[in-house]
């Protein structure tokens, strides 16, 4: 084949480099398209006209239909049209931008937002007047989700609840705060006097009435009052894994770590004394030996300490994948004593390392007070297949559709609702038991509404069963956050965030917590504010104004 051209260049596609422009310059062009288009003595095609311009005549037609799309209002989208209508989108984009990424927040950040938007000439933004409005939109706020609990749980079915317990510890007295897990709703919120099982019950107890709920599960660390206070509330509690797996790791991980550390320095010392002794003496001579025996020793040593910590290391995340309904291995149910056989083989090793690498007596008793919650998640687990097994009976399956029940539907539902839990290394590697469950579930001959009802029951069985009370764990984190940037956080403020988490903040799926909880739509919190709450008016020139004075001044001149 010939090519077209000797030269390269000519054989070359021609690359066009994109061009951006801002929103104000396009509507500046499309203007000033218009202006020429309308003109009595133009004679020019619309070709002609967005030549002139310097813009292709497809880029401008597409400019010029992006001026039909709708938005909230027709007057609002001619407005958005127009020349100021985008210098002042351009404007106070900018200044949101501002604000929310390097600004304060609260009503500083307000005031910084409306004076950059020049939104301040139009809205009073006097300290006290948004401060005012901050009181007006916090008591809507609570207002609504007190009024939308009420409907909601009135229209519910009474259900049963898993619940994590926490407490954030900020200022004086603590903030009890609880959450249903499934969900995310937040059940309380409220710092008190103390955190004891008393009180716990006191608050918890009118919340749950309300909401018409059954609390059946609590889940949180070791803390005795909210063990007792679940006992009081006649629900079961279960030891979370996470504060387990930290008693192991403060236990371990910094003694194990700095004892690595001496041995590699120590491994350095000796490496520099047996060069030093080789090149004055020689490799053969007794003191190059006795060198090379220290070094070699210390070597040991070092390889020794990193292998302890290792193994510690790989027992601690061990515990993690064996606390689960499943082997995830094979996908099959496991039984309590399965688990605590397995639970005490990897607390054995760890047991053992820290033996050997003579931890200090306070780390010997954190390892004891882990392996006494594991003892408890393992009591959990002899209720939950208790609990498993009544399930599965109220079903009323034939023998072969409840083994199905068993070795698929559950261990599907189970994976399913914990796969974005999962670090991609494990998703990876239980990839292939997903696809065989997935395949399995395909070519079952149940008709399709059975199948799609018992996978159902088996989610709702699947989120029966809890480890963890991350959720509390995370809002606890977002309190503290919210204090810092506040400084305080009021009865009236901490129910206003707890509102906003409830009924506003969404999941990837769209909903919010309230509708998880409840099973119905409720109506929509920032629509609703848009209406019922008002905003500061115009700004009044105070009497110290320079402008209304010079005005004054040249008023009393002229008579």
């Amino acid at each position: 084949m010939k090519p077209l051209s000797a030269t390269a260049q000519e054989n070359s596609t021609k690359k066009y480099s994109r061009i951006n422009r801002t929103k104000t310059e396009i509507c500046r062009r499309v203007v000033a398209f218009e202006e020429i288009l309308l003109l009595k003595q133009n004679d020019k095609s619309e070709r002609e006209i967005a030549s002139l311009l310097e813009v292709p005549n497809s880029t401008m037609q597409s400019w010029r239909n992006s001026k039909n799309l709708q938005g909230p209002s027709p007057e609002m989208a001619e407005f958005f049209s127009t020349l100021p209508g985008q210098e002042f989108l351009q404007r106070v984009t900018m200044s949101a931008y501002q604000v929310i990424h390097f600004g304060s927040g609260g009503i500083r950040g307000l005031q910084e937002f409306l004076r950059l938007s020049k939104l301040d000439q139009f809205i009073a933004s006097s300290f006290g007047t948004l401060q005012k409005l901050s009181v007006r939109c916090e008591k809507f706020i609570v207002s609504f989700g007190e009024r939308e609990e009420t409907g909601l749980a009135e229209k519910m079915q009474r259900r049963k609840i898993t619940a994590g317990l926490d407490e954030m510890f900020r200022g004086r007295n603590p903030c009890l705060v609880a959450i249903e897990v499934v969900s995310g709703f937040i059940l309380l919120e409220k710092f008190t006097e103390d955190r004891k099982a008393e009180t716990w019950t006191k608050e918890l107890k009118p919340r749950l009435d309300g909401l018409n709920v059954e609390l059946v599960q609590v889940v949180s660390d070791l803390c005795g009052g909210i063990r007792l206070s679940a006992k009081e509330l006649g629900a079961k509690h279960i030891p979370e894994l996470f504060h387990s797996q930290y008693e192991i790791s403060k236990a371990t991980a910094a003694p194990l770590a700095s004892q690595e550390r001496e041995f590699e320095n120590a491994v350095v010392d000796a490496e520099e004394k047996l060069k030093k002794a080789v090149s004055k003496e020689g490799i053969n001579s007794e003191k190059s030996q006795e060198a090379l025996k220290i070094c070699n020793l210390r070597k040991w040593g070092l390889e020794k300490r990193k292998e302890r910590n290792q193994k510690v290391k790989a027992a601690k995340k061990e515990l993690g994948k064996i606390h689960h309904p499943i082997n995830m291995s094979t996908g099959k149910l496991q039984t309590a004593e399965q688990m605590r056989v397995k639970f005490d083989e990897q607390l054995k090793i760890i047991e053992a390392m820290a033996q050997e690498a003579c931890l200090s007596q306070s780390c010997l008793k954190r390892i004891a007070k882990a392996k006494r919650a594991f003892d408890g998640i393992v009591e959990y687990l002899k209720y939950f297949f208790i609990m498993y097994a009544a399930f599965v009976m109220e079903l009323s399956l034939s023998q072969n559709d409840e083994e199905y029940f068993n070795e698929v539907i559950f261990p599907l539902c189970y994976l399913r609702m914990i796969w974005k839990r999962l670090s991609k290394k494990d998703r990876e590697g239980y990839t292939k038991l997903r696809q065989e469950l997935e395949s399995k579930l395909s070519v079952l001959s149940w008709p399709e509404g059975l199948k799609g009802e018992l996978m159902r029951k088996g989610q709702g069985c699947a989120e029966f069963f809890q480890r963890s009370s991350s959720c509390v764990e995370g809002r606890n984190g977002m309190l503290s956050l919210y204090y810092h940037r506040f400084h305080r956080l009021n009865v009236r403020s901490i129910k206003a965030l707890t509102t906003v988490h409830n009924f506003y903040s969404r999941r990837s799926d769209g909903t919010t917590a309230a509708e998880r909880l409840f099973g119905s739509k409720h109506k929509n919190l920032f629509e609703s504010m848009l209406v019922n709450v008002r905003i500061p008016g115009s700004p009044k020139r105070q009497s110290h104004d320079p402008v209304r004075r010079q005005n004054g001044w040249e008023k009393r001149l002229v008579a």
